[in-house]
Order: structure tokens, then C-alpha cells, then sequence
């Protein structure tokens, strides 16, 4: 993967080249020819540098060299580097902002700045993967949206040698368990109040999953797929089944056991089958504070929860070791292919990407806009400002 080894703050001003003109509605995209000269020069109140402008000759706009860095329009760019360490070491947003010494909410809008940021660079990886070379194991994630009514399952497809994680997708669906008369009269007070509940299913999940991932499957190879024995995911899979495209291998949930019992053959052959997702699954409940078991710091929103799944994502990915009790000295993106060493966060965040330069998918554009609603949230806020990507 193309990803430079030095930030943009970083490259003095009398060497940077802006690589293409930032903004979107510019010929120079469809003339493949871009043109820019320097206009002149500011300097920058947080830290006193001297920030180069640039004039493009295609389209007149101006922009510069901060236009292309992960901080532009930030106040205390510092920060956000910060705030990425700890959204992945368990801290809650106010935790943070009081170890921060800034506003709450400055670490909540700084978390979504992150989030949408990996979820481009997310998806540039597997953009610029050349083939998908190994089996995949897929299940969902649960948790939950504004209360515990609200349930939330997130589709998670990792390499089995690689533990790559390939995708994320939300699916908000119905209430499980046990319909006591309790629960039943509180679903009928919260239908009465919020006017809806969620209704997607594990299957529409799956199929926005296999869409991204069988594109990277060689003409004439067969993608592995790994999953539990949820009915969704082979009626889900059974168009690319079907195609000779697809080969699903299906490992059940064993049935819960006392916890005196060890365990027995079908659920050691379960366990080892779908490691790869369930580590993923761990790592998710252990450095994610939205993810606790008991926990106050959960999700509101669906936007909320997915975006800093896409920052835990790019971590593991690209900046984490393959194993903490036993070190490779290997990120999954090393295993892959994408990158040959150890990237921080400084590196994650050194380039700004945009939204319109990368093919998202449908489910991916409206989380980077922040449009999936959630009704029981009162006012949903959406990342729509017309120049901050």
C-alpha cells in the first residue's frame, strides 16, 4: 500500500508538492493534468509555522499545504494523536478529556474526525489488496445502541492466519430472548415513545460483507468462508455457493454447559475453527470502553460506534503486533502484504484522504456522513460541512 513514511506537517514548506488539487468539482480529475503554483504564505496561530498556499490553474481555487494534513482546521492539532491512544486503551471520552485538560466534547468530535479517517484508510487497503489468499472468518459482534432494548450486531471479517481484519458492517435488529410479560410491556413503551425499533436482519449484513470480498477472490479460486450455524449466513452466501464462487464451512455453537463441565469435542473443534474472529471479538470487549460488559460509556448511536470501531480497526491492523503472549514482530497488514513495518499513529494520521478519491460502499458512505439515524438519540448530527471532508 502507498502510505508515506513522513507526515505532511512535517515536509518543510519549501519542498511540498501537493500531489492533486483537494478540491472535488475540479477538471483536473477527468484531464488527468493538475497544475498548482505558490500564492503566498500564513502562519499558523497553535504553533507559529508558516504554512504554504497554492493556487490551482485548472479550476482558480486556492488551498494549502494544511489542506492536506489530518488536522486541518483543528485549534490544538496535538491532540488528536492523543485522543487516538486512548480511545484504544479502554478510556471513555471523559477520562480522556480530563487527562487531556480539554472539553469532552472536543474529544468526541476529534474521536469522529479519527474514525472517518480510518474508515478510508480502511478501505484504501483492501482497495489496493491484490487478492484475498486465505479463508475468512466471519461472525457478528453484539452490543447495543442507546439502551440495551436497542441491540446492535457488527458483521467482523478476519483472515484465519493473517487475524486481517477484512470489513465491519452494523446491523440493528431485533430484541432477542426470552419475550417476558416485563419485556413485552417495555417494548411497547419504547415502540410508543421512539415510534420505531430496529428490524435488519444478520443476512443484508452478510451480503454487504461477501459484496466487498469476493472481487479480491482470483477468476477461478473459491473464497473459504468460516462462520457459526446463524441461518442468515448461508442464506446470505447461497447466491455465490451457487456460482461456484464460494465455499462455506459451518462450525455450531455448541450448547451452553455448567461451568464445572470441560469441554466437550464439538465445541474444542468450534472454538479453534473461529479463533480468529473471536480474539477480535475479546480485543474489541478489553480496549474499547463503549464495549464493557457493565459499562456507562456505550454507544448512542450507531454512526458513534461504528467509527471507533474503524480507529480499533486500523489499530490492529497496521500498528499492534500479531500477538501480545507470543510476538512476531508482524502486524496483519505486514501478513498481508500492505506494509512492510510497524506503522503509530503519528504515520496513520499523517496524510488526510478523501472521501471522493476511494470507492465506499453504500453502507460505508452513509457512516462516513454520518446518516444511519437513530431515532431514540433525539437529534442525529451528520458530518456534512461542505469543506472539511
Amino acid at each position: 500500500m502507498d502510505w508515506p513514511r513522513t507526515p505532511v506537517e512535517r515536509i518543510p514548506a519549501s519542498r511540498f508538492k501537493p500531489p492533486f488539487c483537494p478540491w472535488r468539482t475540479c477538471p483536473s480529475r477527468a484531464r488527468n493534468s493538475f497544475r498548482a503554483v505558490r500564492f503566498g504564505s500564513y502562519r499558523r496561530k497553535c504553533d507559529r509555522r508558516t504554512i504554504p498556499r497554492f493556487w490551482c490553474k485548472i479550476c482558480g481555487r486556492k488551498f494549502s499545504q494544511q489542506t492536506f494534513s489530518c488536522t486541518y482546521y483543528l485549534k490544538r492539532p496535538k491532540l488528536l494523536r492523543q485522543v487516538a491512544a486512548g480511545l484504544v486503551a479502554c478510556d471513555a471520552a471523559r477520562q480522556t478529556a480530563r487527562s487531556l485538560g480539554c472539553s469532552h466534547t472536543t474529544v468526541v468530535h476529534q474521536a469522529n474526525r479519527i474514525g472517518r479517517h480510518s474508515l478510508l484508510l480502511q478501505a484504501l487497503a483492501v482497495e489496493q489488496m491484490e487478492s484475498l489468499k486465505e479463508a475468512v472468518v466471519f461472525d457478528h459482534a453484539e452490543t447495543f445502541q442507546y439502551s440495551q432494548e436497542m441491540p446492535v450486531g457488527v458483521g467482523t471479517a478476519v483472515g484465519r492466519e493473517s487475524l486481517f481484519t477484512y470489513g465491519l458492517d452494523p446491523v440493528p435488529h431485533r430484541l432477542g430472548g426470552a419475550r417476558t410479560a416485563s419485556r413485552v410491556k417495555r417494548l411497547k413503551a419504547l415502540k410508543k415513545r421512539w415510534g420505531t425499533l430496529p428490524t435488519a436482519s444478520y443476512g443484508k449484513s452478510t451480503e454487504r460483507i461477501l459484496d466487498r470480498l469476493m472481487p479480491k477472490v482470483r477468476s477461478g479460486e473459491r473464497l473459504q468462508l468460516i462462520t457459526d450455524k446463524k441461518p442468515e449466513y448461508l442464506t446470505a452466501a447461497r447466491r455465490y455457493i451457487t456460482a461456484g464462487k464460494l465455499h462455506l464451512e459451518v462450525f455450531p455453537n455448541p450448547p451452553r454447559r455448567p461451568k464445572h463441565e470441560s469441554r466437550g469435542k464439538q465445541a474444542s473443534v468450534r472454538d479453534r475453527a473461529m479463533y480468529p474472529v473471536d480474539l477480535l471479538h475479546k480485543l474489541i470487549r478489553h480496549s474499547s470502553a463503549n464495549h464493557k460488559r457493565e459499562t456507562i460509556a456505550h454507544g448512542r448511536r450507531v454512526n458513534a460506534i461504528m467509527l471507533r470501531l474503524y480507529g480499533f480497526t486500523v489499530w490492529r491492523n497496521f500498528i499492534k503486533d500479531k500477538s501480545e503472549r507470543c510476538p512476531q514482530h508482524r502486524t496483519p497488514a505486514m501478513e498481508v502484504g500492505l506494509t512492510d513495518r510497524f506503522l503509530d499513529w503519528r504515520q496513520v494520521l499523517g496524510r488526510r484522504l478523501f472521501p471522493w478519491r476511494h470507492r465506499l460502499s453504500g453502507m460505508e458512505r452513509n457512516l462516513y456522513s454520518m446518516m444511519v439515524q437513530t431515532p431514540a438519540a433525539g437529534k442525529n448530527r451528520r458530518h456534512d460541512l461542505r469543506n472539511a471532508f
